[in-house]
C-alpha cells in the first residue's frame, strides 16, 4: 500500500462490477421505488441481472481491499463501468448505479461523507477539474436536492427532489 500512496495512485474499485461478478444481482437494488421508477424496462432487466462469471469471489474481500486502500491514503474514487443494457451485464445501470456504488464504498468503510466526495470533489481534484466537485462561488453549479440527509444516510441520495445542471434547474422529477 505504501508504494500506491508514494505513487499518488486512485482506486476506482467498481463494486457493483465485483458484486455482479461473483454473482449477487441487483435485484434487490432494483426493488427500490426511487430506482425501479426511474428506470426504464430494459435497464430494470439488465439491473436485475448478474454476470456471475466469479462465483468463488467474495464481495467482503473487495470490501476489506477498498477499506485497507483507504485507510492507507489511497483516494477511492466512485465509478461503474455500466456499459449496455443487458442482464449478462447484470447488476448494472447507468445513473442508478452510482448510488449502489455509493452504498457499497460505505459497507466498505468509508463514511457517508467520504462516498460523497469519492462522487464529486476526489475525482474533480484527480481529474484537474477546478471548475467542479463542490459548492462554492464561481464553480460549476451541477447540484442535486435530495430529501433526506445522505451525509447520514448514503441511500438517501436516491431521494432525488431536483436537479441543476450548470446552475440550470432540469425537468421537474417524479
Amino acid at each position: 500500500m505504501a508504494e500506491l500512496v508514494a505513487a499518488d495512485t486512485f482506486v476506482i474499485p467498481t463494486l457493483t462490477v465485483v458484486s455482479s461478478a461473483i454473482g449477487n444481482s441487483g435485484a434487490a437494488f432494483a426493488s427500490d421505488e426511487r430506482v425501479s421508477s426511474r428506470l426504464s424496462p430494459a435497464w430494470l432487466e439488465s439491473l436485475r441481472g448478474c454476470a456471475n462469471v466469479y462465483p468463488q469471489g467474495r464481495l467482503e474481500d473487495a470490501l476489506g481491499t477498498v477499506a485497507a486502500l483507504q485507510a492507507a491514503g489511497v483516494d477511492i474514487l466512485a465509478g461503474t463501468d455500466v456499459t449496455q443494457p443487458s442482464p449478462e451485464f447484470g447488476g448494472l445501470a447507468h445513473g442508478a448505479s452510482v448510488h449502489h456504488e455509493l452504498q457499497l464504498l460505505v459497507a466498505a468503510g468509508l463514511s457517508p461523507v467520504e462516498a460523497l466526495r469519492a462522487a464529486t470533489s476526489t475525482p474533480a481534484r484527480r481529474f484537474g477539474l477546478t471548475d467542479r466537485g463542490r459548492i462554492e462561488a464561481g464553480a460549476r453549479a451541477d447540484l442535486l436536492l435530495v430529501d433526506g440527509d445522505p451525509t447520514a444516510t448514503i441511500s438517501d441520495t436516491l431521494s432525488l427532489r431536483g436537479v441543476w445542471r450548470r446552475g440550470v434547474h432540469q425537468a421537474a422529477l417524479a
